[in-house]
């Protein structure tokens, strides 16, 4: 059968070009089985829809949903397609997560909950005829103006999937230089987390599981990407790259059994690996580590349950950047009831920090969460009740409903100020010249810009500019407010 999957363009970006993973997974497996298998990611793809939709007949349309970021082009799209007759089916965190609000639209017809993978597999008897929605596990649909919800899917055995087809992408586009790399790219390792942070989606989504992917299996994908696209570099989008010391010794191991020379950037946890166990990735290639400390308050670690050693923050930091590998620590502020005091400690903590980046997030509800439910129950929270609504919410990067104990201008500020100290920081990256990092991040933001023509050129170079203007703007010109929390 024909299958289309759609990643929708999420409006302008400025440096990471992040290939779907998911779909790519779906699309890699359905091909595998057989299956004639589009990806059509609108992020670097400029096509006309309709078209494609005429000419390549799919008897199913997957549309990934990841955030609200997408939702504008994910609603465009999935209208053009039932217009012309297409199912359409939405996946990703977001309509996993907010099921009668998508449902309520008549141009979706079903939603995959959760990983895809096998769902979309049995979907395709659905289409065909031989099976009905109510059949397939892990999904929700309208029947008769009620929504369905069928049992939930168990997680997949990652080792049982197929390895990753790139022919599905155009590769070129993806490999990007970032942190000393000239051709990185994004893949995967590993899904889910075991925490359950109080603002985040895993405990919802992946059910606080971690699962691997084979070492071997990811080692090959890494040396297929090196001898066929030169990538000297890999950044794995693994919520939690690995779970512990075995599936980092194994892996180190077996890039150095095959000879493999690339460098390697991981999101882990404070408290997780020692000095020497750095030590060991560091001579295997790594090159960075993503941490999320997300609050330098103690009171608000434990209120949104990030179970991570206080007292080791800093000298965690201190030990792995003297090795030479680049830190970036990663804050959210504006939680609900957060003060100015525990905004005052987070402020020291990120300028205490040894770190090379540091960026900051406003603080956003997210459906399914303990932090939404808790403020959604207490009549706090506005939840939008359209997809139109939803769309406007720019999650993470603007303040939204500030359920804070400050004004919004003073996360405006205290976000905007340490964004620029990290973009400015003249030596952010190791190795790299005086301002290096800054320069790169501008060129691959034009880079990445200019692939999709002129017009959106101008468009997203504008939209560019502003956010560059209101980060500055926030960042310089509130000095009392800068005063107050102890900026720089």
């Amino acid at each position: 059968m024909r299958v289309l999957l759609v990643n929708p363009s999420t409006g302008y970006y400025t440096r990471a070009l992040f290939n779907p993973l998911g779909l790519l997974a779906i699309g890699s497996y359905l091909k595998s089985l057989g299956h004639e298998v589009r990806l059509l990611d609108r992020c670097v793809e400029r096509v006309n829809f309709q078209k494609l939709l005429v000419r390549f007949q799919p008897d199913l349309i997957g549309v990934s949903v990841m955030s609200s970021r997408g939702l504008k082009d994910a609603i465009r799209i999935s209208k053009s397609a039932k217009k012309l007759g297409f199912p359409v089916v939405w996946g990703g965190a977001m309509p996993s997560m907010q099921i009668e609000l998508v449902l309520q639209e008549p141009y979706i017809d079903a939603i995959v909950i959760g990983e895809g993978e096998y769902t979309f597999r049995d979907l395709l008897d659905v289409v065909s005829g031989k099976r009905k929605w109510s059949d397939i596990s892990g999904i929700a649909f309208r029947e008769n103006g009620k929504i369905i919800r069928t049992p939930d899917r168990p997680f997949i055995d990652l080792s049982t999937l197929p390895p990753t087809d790139y022919s599905l992408i155009q590769v070129e586009k993806y490999l990007q230089p970032y942190l000393g790399c000239e051709r990185l790219m994004y893949i995967y390792s590993s899904k889910g987390c075991p925490c359950r942070c109080a603002f985040c989606s895993n405990p919802y989504f992946h059910k606080s599981t971690h699962r691997k992917r084979p070492n071997a299996v990811v080692i090959e994908e890494i040396k297929y990407l090196i001898d066929n696209y030169n990538m000297d570099g890999v950044y794995f989008s693994d919520e939690l790259w690995a779970a512990n010391r075995a599936e980092m010794l194994d892996f180190c191991k077996r890039v150095k059994d095959a000879d493999l020379h690339f460098h390697w950037i991981i999101q882990t946890r404070v408290g997780l690996f020692t000095k020497e166990d750095f030590e060991i990735m560091y001579d295997a290639g790594c090159r960075g580590a993503f941490f999320g400390v997300e609050s330098g308050s103690k009171d608000m670690l434990r209120r949104i349950h990030k179970a991570i050693p206080y007292d080791k923050i800093i000298p965690t930091f201190e030990e792995i950047q003297n090795l030479g590998l680049t830190t970036i620590a990663s804050f959210i502020i504006g939680y609900p009831d957060e003060t100015e005091t525990q905004l005052k400690e987070t402020v020291a903590l990120v300028q205490a920090l040894s770190a090379n980046l540091t960026p900051v997030y406003h603080f956003t509800p997210l459906p399914g969460t303990e932090l939404y439910n808790d403020v959604v129950s207490a009549g706090r929270y506005r939840v939008p009740h359209s997809l139109k609504e939803l769309s406007r919410v720019i999650a993470t990067e603007s303040v939204g409903q500030n359920l804070s104990a400050v004004p919004t201008v003073d996360l405006r500020v205290i976000r905007s100020r340490l964004h620029w100290q990290s973009f400015a920081n003249k030596n952010a990256i190791e190795n790299q010249k005086p301002f290096e990092f800054a320069k790169d991040t501008i060129l691959s933001g034009l880079r990445a810009i200019s692939q999709k023509g002129p017009l959106f050129f101008f468009i997203d170079g504008f939209k560019a500019f502003y956010e560059f203007v209101y980060v500055f703007w926030y960042a310089h010109f509130y000095p009392g407010i800068r005063k107050k929390y102890g900026l720089k």
